[in-house]
């Protein structure tokens, strides 16, 4: 009654409760069928005494459990894949207990043929409940242990990837960054040497100015480097006066930029030294993109029960309508606006659990926002910064920054 043939696995759990309705109907049936057999008194003594009565009372947990089997299959964490195993095992029950069962019919006397069919359903009941449930253990078994080796070749995996990162902060730290060093310092002797507008001293400039270009690059990529760690060392850290700070070296980048801000007097969240990098990369772009003349910067802050909050304005030509979609999107190269900076803003923000977007950009500006989990600060504690590459520490104050 349950050995139907098996054509697809994505079908068993639908099989199994088939099976629980096939036999759950069969009994009515064969109920009907004991009543119209006799009068209605005698039939009804039959039908609610004896064999027919024990044998339906004692099958109805093994229907049942197929039923729900079926149902829950579904819904569980088993991949299709070990379904089949459940089916098979459900088909070797009901064929092993209608074995057994026939075999004690041979022995034992069966009076009539009403007593046969329930004694077989009953058989075929109990058998593919057993299957079903040795199925089930089974195939959960598997899973788990197939979970568990996966879980260990991802660890694996990851702890491979955790030495070839810090090889790769090493490498970038002590051979490439070292060599773009060097040649900026000779870059500046040869510099030293040619009169300004000749050919050696433009040459001079551009090998200085390329170099520089590699140590930001250098830069940019051991702090992404730096973020893929698992972190365990992050601070409250206030990020007021590193918005001061921050605005205070964009007069580096152009003398006349003009600044306002709207600031709370503080605003304490949970991040380490990196948190410096993503307001001023924000801050620089705000600056460096813009043609205005003057350029000017906008940097308001807003702090409720659980976010920080920092929109950052400009007054620059906004972003080409092509390049939002991949703002923060890691670069196939650096490009000659937006490049790694954004990139690098976006891993650290999520690194600390919050959110970077474009709020708006168009002819007259773009506006970014950057939203922070708050912390509540403790009282009179500096925020200790340590510097994730020299390993040096210093004291940030924590006051107002004005």
């Amino acid at each position: 009654m349950s050995a139907f043939p098996l054509r697809s696995a994505d079908s068993v759990p639908e099989r199994l409760v088939a099976t629980a309705v096939t036999l759950s109907v069969f009994v009515v049936v064969e109920g009907v069928v004991r009543l119209r057999d006799g009068e209605f008194v005698e039939g009804a003594q039959l039908l609610f005494a004896g064999e027919f009565l024990v044998g339906a009372l004692t099958m109805a947990p093994f229907v049942v459990g197929i039923a729900y089997a079926g149902y829950w299959l579904d819904r569980s964490t088993i991949e299709p894949g070990g379904y089949t195993r459940i089916w098979w095992w459900t088909v070797a029950g009901t064929a092993a207990s209608v074995g057994l069962n026939v075999a004690l019919m041979t022995v034992l006397p069966v009076q009539s043929t009403q007593t046969l069919v329930a004694w077989l359903r009953w058989a075929v009941a109990v058998g593919a409940g057993l299957g079903v449930g040795i199925g089930v253990t089974e195939a959960r078994a598997i899973q788990q242990a197939t979970v568990a080796e996966r879980n260990a070749v991802r660890a694996e995996h990851l702890e491979v990837q955790r030495d070839l990162l810090d090889y790769l902060n090493s490498l970038l730290r002590h051979e490439v960054l070292n060599a773009a060093n060097v040649i900026s310092g000779y870059a500046d002797l040869l510099q030293a040497e040619h009169e300004e507008g000749t050919s050696g001293y433009d040459h001079s400039e551009t090998i200085r100015r390329k170099s520089e270009e590699v140590t930001g690059v250098v830069q940019d990529v051991r702090v992404l480097l730096h973020a893929t760690e698992e972190r365990a060392d992050f601070e409250q850290v206030d990020v007021v006066p590193i918005l001061h700070e921050e605005l205070e070296k964009l007069s580096d980048l152009d003398e006349d930029v003009g600044i306002e801000t709207d600031l709370p007097e503080s605003a304490v969240v949970h991040a380490d030294a990196l948190l410096p990098r993503v307001f001023g990369n924000v801050l620089a772009n705000a600056v460096e993109h813009n043609d205005s003349d003057p350029p000017k910067v906008w940097v308001r802050g807003h702090v409720n029960e659980d976010t920080v909050t920092v929109d950052v304005e400009d007054n620059g030509p906004g972003l080409p309508e092509e390049d939002i979609p991949t703002l923060f999107e890691r670069p196939s190269r650096r490009a000659a606006d937006h490049g790694l900076g954004l990139y690098l803003v976006a891993r650290l923000v999520e690194h600390y659990c919050g959110t970077v977007e474009l709020l708006e950009t168009s002819s007259e500006g773009s506006t970014f926002r950057i939203t922070l989990p708050r912390e509540p600060p403790e009282e009179s504690t500096p925020s200790p910064f340590v510097d994730p590459f020299s390993g040096e520490r210093a004291e940030q104050s924590t006051g107002d920054g004005q």
